[in-house]
């Protein structure tokens, strides 16, 4: 079956995220940590998730160019598979993430799926996307919780792969986001606050493959 589920692991407990990543692996595409999982069980989560998942690094990198490689170069010594970066810092600084990522995939945020996005980053995210493609990003993030959006940003980025958050606790559904325009959906809370995470993560992916029996459009894939 076709993985196109990414769980985010927004916990501070290493063990945890180790239980539940082994407990998925063979349901999910990938996991996604953050900041909070980092700081509480330090960067060698990043190895120790990648014995059983990829492990996409949902830093959000918004510095300087000198900066963003740095950061971008330890991620990917640790074993990531991939690396979120903002795109509102300029071209330079996300071919710098670009640069230093040897292997990694860039997904780059072009809208976000709190109320807060609307107020300035989805505003502009038509020339934060062209950004993204002209810095050679593999993908961008986008709001699965705005079907409306997510359609534009699918309409202009065609070959673009799309990874969509706000599906679940933020009010958006996996089948939906999908005939949008999403190629993989993230899904954290819940997955990792149910008392049977395997059971939410298939049931999520059975609306994912809903999504696409439905889908007018053929499916991009990172890997």
């Amino acid at each position: 079956m076709d993985k196109r589920l990414i769980v985010a692991l927004d916990v501070f407990d290493g063990k945890l995220a180790l239980e539940i990543t082994s407990m998925l692996k063979e349901i999910i595409f990938a996991v996604k940590i953050n900041w909070p999982l980092i700081l509480g069980a330090g960067p060698g989560i990043i190895r120790d998730l990648s014995r059983y998942s990829r492990v996409i690094c949902d830093l959000k990198v918004a510095d300087i160019p000198n900066t963003n490689a740095l950061i971008t170069g330890k991620v990917a010594e640790l074993g990531a598979y991939g690396i979120i970066s903002h795109v509102f810092t300029g071209t330079d600084s996300l071919r710098a993430v670009r640069d230093a990522g040897r292997n990694l995939k860039l997904l780059a945020v072009v809208s976000m799926s709190h109320p807060g996005g609307s107020q300035y980053i989805n505003r502009v995210h038509s020339d934060l996307l062209k950004s993204a493609i002209s810095a050679g990003a593999d993908g961008v993030i986008a709001p699965g919780n705005d079907e409306t959006l997510l359609s534009q940003i699918r309409e202009t980025g065609a070959d673009l792969v799309i990874v969509s958050p706000g599906i679940g606790a933020q009010g958006g559904s996996a089948a939906r986001a999908i005939m949008a325009g999403a190629d993989y959906v993230i899904v954290g809370r819940s997955i990792y606050e149910s008392s049977d995470p395997a059971t939410a993560a298939s049931g999520i992916t059975r609306q994912i493959h809903e999504g696409i029996a439905s889908r007018s459009t053929g499916m991009n894939t990172l890997s």
